[in-house]
Order: structure tokens, then sequence, then C-alpha cells
């Protein structure tokens, strides 16, 4: 049975909760289904029963070894990843552009740390990490007689550029060298042709952002760990540190909700692909903004990046007119572009507003 099944049955019982959390269910909505550990409901630190259940479910979905629920978002993930893959003292690879929980994580764990710097585009906009850089890395690091213990890549980019993660991962488990991929925003790769470059089963971490590109509340995401050079112990032992002691029974049904949906999601990501096709048909009919279009396996169409550079307003600007008289509200504004980021719950209207007002 599911965690969402579960507590909605638990919701409906007569069972009185002389228990946390405080509202004792007295409230609408959410309230109804915000649990703590108690018998029937499983445990996140130690999960046997429908949690558990969730977990391996996820895996399948995915195409994972082994898959964590977390509550805490990708954060939580990065951090763990990087404190069980590595011990104090270790020497690892990250990108300058890293998301800073990676920064944390190797402040935290007393790393030695070396960088990969990703070319920037003239409009601000860093590519993805390529292989040759990779090596480059490695082999500065492997000169000063230091072994390399984990790299530590983002793929996609926010603005959605992918990195050949199956190269790196074959060069790195060459080197004997751990892959953890932060792929916060690629949890819904994998689920449509059209959208490339899943890290789930090539890297030995794969960190992802449910709420980011899927439908799932915001703090939802996942940990997914292939092939045998992780210690599941540690993965466990670290996530007991970093993750809450009080794990939020309606993140952890929004999660299951979410598995429900990508169980039966084909039809979905169909008609997502439709709109993103029709969105992007009006690239060479535009005179001064450019949509930034690139071949699917380097970056993701769903990420969908406007380019103001041939015009006299900034992206600051374009995001401005867009919000105060098209009602509509972009991800991230720059100097040279702003980010609009979709995922399959986007309407057909939302998609051709945007395409008649921008």
């Amino acid at each position: 049975m599911s965690i969402k099944k579960t507590l909605e049955d638990y919701s409906k019982s007569n069972m009185y909760p002389f228990h946390m959390p405080g509202h004792k269910r007295q409230l609408d909505g959410v309230y109804k289904i915000d649990m703590t550990e108690v018998e029937g409901v499983d445990d996140l630190h130690d999960a046997t029963g429908i949690i558990a259940e969730e977990q391996n479910r996820m895996a399948g979905i995915f195409g994972a070894d082994e898959s964590h629920i977390l509550v805490g978002g990708s954060t939580v993930g990065n951090l763990s990843a990087v404190y069980a893959s590595c011990n104090e003292g270790d020497s690892v690879i990250i990108q300058r552009n890293s998301h800073k929980s990676v920064y944390n994580a190797v402040m935290l764990r007393h790393l030695e740390v070396d960088y990969v710097e990703p070319k920037i585009l003239d409009n601000g906009i860093f590519k993805a990490v390529t292989l040759n850089e990779i090596k480059e890395a490695v082999e500065k690091v492997q000169a000063m007689d230091k072994r390399v213990k984990s790299v530590v890549i983002t793929s996609p980019t926010y603005e959605g550029y992918h990195a050949p993660i199956k190269e790196i991962a074959d060069y790195c488990h060459l080197q004997n060298i751990i892959l953890i991929v932060d792929q916060a925003h690629g949890a819904h790769l994998g689920f449509n042709p059209e959208f490339t470059g899943s890290a789930v089963g090539i890297a030995d971490i794969t960190i992802q952002s449910l709420h980011k590109t899927l439908p799932a509340l915001t703090q939802c995401a996942a940990m997914h760990i292939s092939g045998e050079r992780i210690d599941r112990g540690r993965i466990q032992a670290a996530l007991d540190i970093f993750e809450t002691s009080s794990p939020s029974y309606v993140l952890m049904n929004s999660i299951s909700q979410c598995l429900d949906i990508l169980e039966d999601s084909s039809e979905l990501f169909s008609e997502y692909v439709d709109n993103l096709k029709d969105f992007y048909s009006i690239c060479g009919e535009l005179k001064h903004l450019q949509v930034i279009c690139d071949e699917r396996d380097k970056k993701d169409p769903g990420k969908i990046v406007i380019s103001t550079e041939n015009t006299n307003i900034t992206g600051v600007e374009l995001a401005r007119i867009l919000r105060e008289k098209y009602m509509l509200e972009t991800e991230l504004s720059s100097f040279a572009y702003v980010l609009a980021m979709t995922s399959i719950s986007d309407t057909k209207e939302g998609f051709q507003r945007l395409k008649k007002h921008y």
C-alpha cells in the first residue's frame, strides 16, 4: 500500500492522537494526514514498511538500484552524498558553479577541493562541464601525487545544459573515482525520448529535486544509488545526520502521489512535448528576442531561455514586462536573458500566453 493511501485511511480512522503534531489533525486540509512515526506509518530513518515500499517503487520507476526519499530538498542529498563517499582529508573535484550545498558539504567534511571551470557564454550562462575538463582536473590532482576520491558535477545546469554523463562516469570508474551528479533540475529526464540526460543508473549517486520539474511539493527530492562503489550503510548514516528527525508526512505523501503520476505519465509527457514543440516553432519568426535552441542531448527543452542580447532591454526588464503587463512570472532573470521553467503540469493555455506575449 502506498504512503498516500495509508495516510488517507489513517486520517479516517477513529484513532485518537495523544502524540505529535500539536494540531491533533483537528484542522482541515493537509493537517488530516500530518503524522508522526507511530505504528502503521513507518519511519523514514528506519524504513521497514510503507516508506520502504515507496522507496523500492521509486527505484523501479527511475531505474536505480536503491532510492531514498528526501524531504529536505536536494540540499540533503548533496550533503549526504559527499559526506558518505569521502573521509576527512580526501581530495574531491567539484564544479566552480556548484550549488552552495556542495560547498557546504566539502567544508563540513574537511575535504581538499579542486575545481572544474565550465565555459561561460557571453550572456553569462554556464555551459555544462565536459569530459576533457574533468580529465584535466583529475590529472592535475594526480600530478601532485594525490588520489581523487570523488567528482561532483551538476547536470543539467540551471539553464538546462547537459554534461556527457556516460562518458564522464566511464572515465571516473576507470580511475576508481566515485561520481556524484547533482541533478536537482533533472528529475523529469528519461520519461520521454525528448528528455535525455538522466544520470540514474550511470552515476554512483544521483540527487534529484522532484519539486523542481515534477508535480511535487517544495522540498520533495530523491537520492538514487547505482552500482557497488557506495557503502549503503554510510549513506544511511549520513542521511540520519542531515535529514530532519521529524520528516514531514505531508511531503512524503506528495512524493507518493508524484510516483502515482509517473507510473502512468506517458500521455502527460507526450502532451508536454507537443506544447514545447509548438512553442519552439516560433524561433525563426523572432526579430530581436531569441529563444536559445540546442539539440536535446545538449540542452533540456523544458528550460526555456529567452535572450535579450539583440534588444535594447535587459533580461530583468523583460521579466518585469512579462510580470506586470502579461501576468507571467519567470523563474530567473539576468542581464541578458530570462529563464522560464516548464513541466508536465503546465497548461496549453500557459504556453500560448508566453508564446503570444513575450
